[in-house]
């Protein structure tokens, strides 16, 4: 496997580097986060239409625990690329594709609705994809950096 790493926080394709705010951490209340749908700040990343909103933590800081969101529009796509950790996802609404592989195939994705649970495994090469507006909640312990799969 040939990899392009890119050094950055969180997702990296389709001009979405994150550099998560901490806006919703004014709700914290020591190790609590309370917020409620209207006290998430919703940022919208280049022109590839996701939104992303930052709920807990810093996904830079090693060790650290993080939870953000991102609104995929339709026709969202995550060519496959590999995390240093594991990538755990909610999805919220919608409908989500995971594949695993060097390759993006995606007749071999799985789709994955309202209330699905997915890890990817550190280092574990996947790709994603969205049909229709999906909100998918991702947490986890940084580092969390994106490598890209380099494609032939």
């Amino acid at each position: 496997m040939t990899v392009v790493r890119l050094v950055c926080t969180g997702l990296a394709s389709l001009g979405l580097i994150v550099a998560l705010t901490t806006a919703a951490q004014a709700q914290e209340q020591g190790d609590n986060v309370l917020l409620t749908p209207s006290d998430i700040t919703w940022e919208s990343r280049g022109a590839t239409g996701v939104k992303i909103a930052s709920l807990h933590g810093d996904p830079a800081q090693p060790g650290e625990p993080f939870t953000f969101r991102l609104i995929l529009p339709d026709g969202f796509e995550m060519e496959p690329h590999t995390h240093p950790v594991a990538e755990h996802m909610t999805v919220m609404s919608g409908r989500f594709y995971v594949g695993i592989g060097e390759k993006m195939d995606r007749p071999a994705a799985r789709e994955y609705g309202p209330g699905s649970y997915v890890v990817v495994a550190a280092d574990v090469p996947a790709y994603m994809f969205a049909v229709g507006e999906t909100v998918v909640q991702v947490h986890g312990f940084g580092p969390m950096t994106t490598t890209l799969v380099e494609q032939d």
